[in-house]
């Protein structure tokens, strides 16, 4: 059981392994204990404190950055007998690039024995600020350093949102980060240039100046922690508000079986799934989350030019990574790509043109090179922009895929 704080006043829980104390309503506390009807937020704040979630490691970039210190999260399965041979999945999140955002795959991951590795990108967490001409190139720079670092060899690379853009870069940089017999790529509601998309909350977003946006941490934080923000909020903050203009499809009903389900199949409660929504968003702005202001630049393309790296014409970059998986499966080097999208239904960031784009970038590249990769793209009944990361139905699709890759 979890003590309560001394203080006058509201009163506050706190957690070992968090860093921010956790305010119970005056009707939770009873001579000092906590009461049953906080057993939901107790097990929450528990399990996200988990030492697991909250670890650091330097590494030694050789660039202009001297060594990095990167904090992350790591989630779901372990195996110390094996820890390098354990499936292991690289979550890129969006907007917002926190390890916090990666934690609700916990559950999946020990019921499918599969790691997720979900390190804090630069300007989250303790892992230091980067501006938006660097981010993407020094980002993907690292991270292979950061697997060998921690004994890694292989993942399957998942992101969501403007995370689509570090995994692309990574995926023609370092594909030799992929299972050689089961490489796996999985985008959820994959982000694109809004001159592809035509995204009327993207296009009117432009008007921002950058000074506004170098602000942009402080106004997500306040609409969503203010506003009682989940972890869809936070990781597609630009959608969630525009969902309060203009409502999505998905009714809070959706969102209450989905969390039902995974409840059932997979734990944590339902209670406890959400009060953890509400604890892992105040963990992420609880710590740095500067990184967001140079994202959103980024995602505007209101930065210096070549920020995207490779990314800047998917549709070449796609039929590139095509040609050279032909040329590699042919001599026999490596196992078909497989690439998994995954659509939402309602998608504010991308829109319907947006995703025709994306898909048909990997479909044409596929077509023109005999069909080198593996295209798997559907969309997600009752899900927007944000839920289709969360959906119980695309989360389990994606952990008993990445489960395969143990029999090799």
């Amino acid at each position: 059981m979890l003590g309560v704080s001394e203080l006058s006043g509201p009163d506050f829980v706190f957690v070992p392994g968090l860093s921010f104390s956790i305010e119970l309503p005056a009707s939770s506390k009873f001579g000092g204990i906590m009461t049953a009807d906080n057993t939901a937020l107790n097990a929450a704040a528990e399990y996200l404190a988990n030492p697991r979630f909250h670890q650091t490691i330097t590494i030694p970039s050789g660039g202009k950055h001297g060594d990095v210190l990167i904090s992350y999260s790591e989630c779901g399965h372990i195996d110390s007998s094996s820890d390098a041979e354990t499936p292991t999945i690289l979550f890129t999140p969006g907007m917002f690039g926190s390890r916090y955002l990666g934690t609700f795959m916990h559950a999946f991951g020990q019921k499918h024995g599969v790691r997720v590795l979900v390190p804090d990108r630069f300007g989250f967490g303790k892992t230091p600020n980067v501006g938006a001409e660097d981010r993407i190139k020094d980002w993907v720079a690292i991270l292979p350093k950061f697997l060998e670092a921690l004994g890694i060899k292989h993942v399957a690379l998942a992101s969501h949102s403007a995370g689509t853009l570090y995994n692309m870069n990574l995926l023609w940089h370092s594909r030799q980060i992929l299972h050689p017999q089961h490489p796996m790529v999985f985008f959820f509601a994959p982000f694109v240039d809004g001159a592809c998309s035509s995204a009327a909350l993207i296009s009117s977003l432009q008007v921002f100046p950058v000074f506004t946006l170098s602000q942009w941490n402080k106004l997500a934080k306040f609409f969503v922690v203010q506003a009682g923000g989940t972890i869809e909020a936070s990781s597609g903050i630009l959608g969630q508000m525009a969902q309060v203009l203009t409502p999505g499809n998905q009714e809070p009903s959706d969102r209450e079986k989905n969390m039902r389900a995974i409840a059932r199949d997979y734990g944590p409660a339902y209670d406890t799934q959400v009060e953890l929504e509400r604890l892992m968003v105040r963990g992420m702005f609880d710590q740095e989350t500067a990184g967001a202001n140079w994202e959103a630049v980024n995602c505007l393309k209101k930065g210096p030019k070549g920020a995207w790296d490779e990314a800047d014409n998917m549709h070449h970059l796609v039929d590139r990574i095509a040609s050279r998986e032909k040329e590699t499966h042919s001599e026999g080097q490596a196992g078909k790509l497989t690439v998994s999208i995954y659509f939402a239904e309602s998608d504010v960031m991308t829109g319907k043109k947006g995703q025709d784009y994306f898909r048909s970038c990997w479909v044409d590249a596929a077509t023109a090179h005999d069909q080198c990769v593996d295209i798997q793209a559907r969309t997600i009944e009752k899900t927007n922009h944000d839920s289709v990361l969360t959906n119980v139905e695309t989360l389990a699709d994606m952990f008993k895929l990445v489960s395969e890759m143990k029999s090799s």
